[in-house]
């Protein structure tokens, strides 16, 4: 059977990061977060350099990196992961180090030093959400902001595309109904795939779609903040500890009267601003044999499509005063079958994003034709992989092991074609 296209369309999450400098004026440094009493890895914990906006996240083995920039030697970097005291180290630390181990300590809330401000987990979401928090907790201006994108698809274990990306991004207000603007500008990629793949996916929006996972921004998952509780069900959950602050936390689920496909997941609060800080959730997708609908623009007609799960997960983080969008992730998985067989073959979709740089929004113009497109595939508008040294001046998030094996492969075998 000839090659069939497979189009993805969803909302992807993805990753920004960016702090570009000469090789001369930076140093590297890299660590590993930990638990301080079990030794357990923290993955995608937010790590930044403390008296400025530059910042990044660990990666899914709890390893980051971070390009400091001579003026910034003398600072310190502050770790900060759900449920632990903030640790802060100064930069002089890292020096030298090939990788420092940063260990964070779990921390216990005593529940009677805090005032809760409603039982009522429906009141809490609306006073999250309502247009007076949104204006106070978010920026009513634009910002311009670098940033870093992956995505990878893989079919079982091997990968069957991995592309990365620096990208300028034009974050509106969040008082403007204006959409988000992103254009790339540094990438690359590679697709591997063989005449033996008869079914392949390609995602389209890329990073466009990332964007569109600010909720505090866009409407609140597939409704707006006025009739959700028509469609969602609320409820308390546990306060918790991040960044030296107490969060509430509002798990929400669909109604059991609403047939659609919708979400459930948890919300995260700080508890005296009512800013949302944070969200997880995944879409409903069990015991429904149409769901690939929601995802999939274009499929072949023998194929049988199933969607396995498809998460989603949020972070913002505190600048000054206001918080603004700091990463954002998808995990989607697909199953995939010819019609008449038995085989099944599982497809998974990771894309990420990490806001690492934010300026003046007067500072970063995007021009028309430069813009991303939710049309536009990421893997046809990057080069491909050259060499180990190409993101060097770059902050990105760095691949886990099992990424960077990939890579390295990819490369290797690039030189060995071009000898």
């Amino acid at each position: 059977m000839g090659q069939n296209s497979l189009k993805c369309f969803l909302l992807a999450a993805m990753l920004f990061i960016g702090y570009m400098a000469s090789a001369q004026d930076i140093r590297r440094i890299s660590g590993k977060i930990e638990d301080a009493y079990t030794g357990y890895t923290l993955p995608y914990a937010s790590v930044s350099l403390k008296n400025s906006s530059y910042s990044n996240v660990t990666n899914s083995e709890g390893e980051f990196s971070l390009n400091i920039p001579q003026e910034n030697l003398k600072d310190s970097i502050l770790v900060s992961f759900l449920g632990y005291r903030n640790a802060t180290v100064a930069v002089s630390e890292f020096l030298g180090k090939k990788m420092k181990r940063v260990k964070l300590v779990p921390t216990a809330i005593d529940i009677r030093s805090i005032t809760v401000r409603t039982d009522d987990a429906a009141d809490l979401f609306r006073s999250a959400f309502s247009n007076k928090s949104v204006k106070a907790n978010y920026p009513t201006k634009g910002a311009g902001m670098s940033g870093f994108y992956r995505e990878i698809i893989k079919k079982g274990s091997k990968y069957l595309s991995l592309s990365e990306a620096v990208v300028d991004i034009l974050k509106q207000s969040y008082t403007s109904t204006f959409g988000d603007n992103i254009s790339i500008y540094k990438g690359r990629g590679n697709v591997n795939r063989n005449a033996s793949d008869t079914l392949f996916l390609q995602l389209q929006g890329g990073p466009v779609t990332s964007l569109q996972m600010d909720i505090v921004k866009n409407p609140f998952i597939d409704v707006d903040i006025i009739s959700a509780t028509d469609f969602y069900d609320f409820k308390l959950g546990p306060i918790i500890f991040m960044d030296d602050m107490n969060i509430y936390t509002i798990d929400f689920n669909q109604n059991k009267a609403v047939t659609g496909m919708m979400y459930r997941g948890r919300i995260f609060v700080e508890s005296q601003t009512l800013a949302v800080v944070r969200i997880e959730f995944e879409r409903n997708v069990e015991g429904r044999e149409d769901a690939w609908k929601s995802f999939v623009r274009k499929k072949p007609d023998d194929v049988q499509l199933g969607v396995d799960w498809a998460k989603y997960q949020v972070n913002y983080k505190q600048y000054g005063e206001k918080w603004y969008m700091d990463y954002a992730r998808v995990d989607l998985r697909f199953s995939a079958k010819y019609k008449g067989k038995l085989l099944k073959n599982k497809y998974d979709i990771v894309t990420e994003l990490a806001v690492t740089d934010i300026a003046n929004p007067d500072a970063l113009k995007i021009p028309p034709v430069e813009r991303f497109r939710m049309k536009d595939i990421l893997q046809k508008k990057v080069a491909d992989f050259q060499d180990e040294r190409f993101w060097e001046n770059y902050n990105i998030i760095e691949p886990d092991e099992k990424i960077e094996n990939i890579i390295n492969r990819i490369i290797r075998q690039l030189k060995k074609e071009r000898e």
